[in-house]
């Protein structure tokens, strides 16, 4: 089975012995990344120091080997360094990818039009994306809307969220809505 195969990469990608966690992960993440019906989100949700961006670099190089495009992303230019360097690969700043500017002089940005298909989008440190309505001028004023808009463009594109439901939350609150399956279920897919 081709889920398996992806998972055995994984793991030679690790160079380590997985936990009985990660093993967990390693067999959803091979069965999402080669599965070819894009209807839902990945959510890979860990306390710091579990092996997430470990995993998620092991994964993203298993992608290049199974010739699955991926894009990387972060919600900072720090964490998309930081995604970057892990990967092996660039990334660049939500905002960076999905909005472009209204027009030459506007200081509006709309959200631009996903030009991906049988891409797999990855965002590190999720727990920074807020939902609520803000006043910005990025798009709809909703991150988390915007970048799921943007993402599942009907040509086959996919999400995989990363992140520490422990960290601090978005500005405003509680939680963090882009880590939170239920919120993810009931608001979007």
């Amino acid at each position: 089975m081709i889920k398996d195969f992806a998972a055995g990469i994984i793991k030679k990608h690790l160079k380590f012995e997985p936990t009985a966690s990660q093993e967990k992960a390693i067999d959803l993440l091979s069965e999402f990344i080669v599965n070819p019906i894009r209807e839902d989100i990945f959510i890979l949700n860990g306390y710091a120091g579990t092996g997430k961006t470990t995993l998620i670099s092991a994964c993203i190089k298993t992608m290049k080997d199974l010739k699955i495009q991926s894009v990387l992303m972060a919600p900072t230019g720090r964490a998309a360094k930081v995604l970057s360097k892990y990967a092996g690969k660039e990334a660049s700043t939500i905002h960076k990818k999905i909005y472009k500017q209204k027009s030459s002089t506007s200081d509006y940005f709309v959200l631009d039009t996903n030009l991906h298909s049988n891409t797999i989008f990855i965002v590190d440190e999720a727990s920074m994306i807020s939902d609520n309505q803000t006043e910005s001028p990025f798009g709809s004023g909703h991150l988390l809307v915007d970048l799921i808009t943007y993402v599942y463009n009907n040509k086959g594109c996919a999400l995989i969220l990363t992140g520490d439901v422990a960290q601090l939350p978005p500005v405003g609150l509680d939680y963090s809505p882009a880590l939170e399956s239920q919120y993810i279920e009931q608001h979007f897919l």
